[in-house]
């Protein structure tokens, strides 16, 4: 399978992206009423999507804000509180992908890309929201690239709407690291040993 991975405007391929992110969230979150269309975020946002060919297998959507926190804090605060580095920071949101990606198990894959682009935008950190679960899965993902992924168990992170029902934790993706240039681009990725239903975040 051959898989390409870049930021998109293509109505087709978004429309698609869209289609998986209400498949996953209604079917694995267990919330039938997702609309997974377009929302106001996905138009000033940047749509990250991998494809085969002209087929959208999943994505994200990167904001740089901080509306898709769950919390109160602002960038600047969560800086402080997490004694982070002085940098520009993002929310991955809405990140699904297809069955047929993850059977190909190349969720690492996907992870180094999405650091690439986003660092590409000049991000220096990534937040998002997840499971508990899915967080750890990402920290694993994230581990065998050589880059930071911190869980903050201790930041206020409270879901809205049909979210608030959902367990969720805070988490950060440290882009600008020095590791990551051994990272990016090399044959590191592992086989996965998890069941590959590791899909979505907030």
């Amino acid at each position: 399978m051959q898989i390409s991975y870049e930021i998109t405007k293509d109505p087709k391929l978004l429309e698609e992206y869209y289609q998986v992110r209400e498949q996953c969230y209604q079917r694995e979150l267990k919330l039938p009423s997702f609309d997974g269309s377009e929302e106001a975020a996905d138009r000033y946002g940047d749509i990250f999507v991998a494809r085969e060919n002209t087929r959208c297998l999943g994505g994200a959507r990167i904001v740089g804000n901080e509306n898709g926190l769950f919390s109160s804090l602002s960038f600047a605060d969560l800086m402080e509180q997490l004694n982070l580095l002085p940098g520009q920071c993002c929310v991955w949101e809405r990140l699904a992908v297809s069955h047929t990606f993850r059977e190909s198990q190349r969720q690492p894959e996907f992870c180094d890309y999405l650091i690439q682009v986003s660092r590409s935008l000049g991000y220096d950190y990534a937040f998002m929201v997840s499971s508990v679960r899915n967080a750890r899965f990402y920290r694993l993902c994230h581990s065998t690239l050589n880059i930071p992924f911190q869980i903050c168990h201790g930041v206020e992170c409270a879901p809205r709407d049909s979210f608030a029902q959902l367990e969720h934790v805070l988490s950060v993706a440290h882009l600008n690291d020095s590791a990551m240039e051994i990272g990016s681009r090399a044959n590191h990725y592992f086989t996965l040993n998890q069941q590959p239903h590791y899909s979505v975040a907030a």
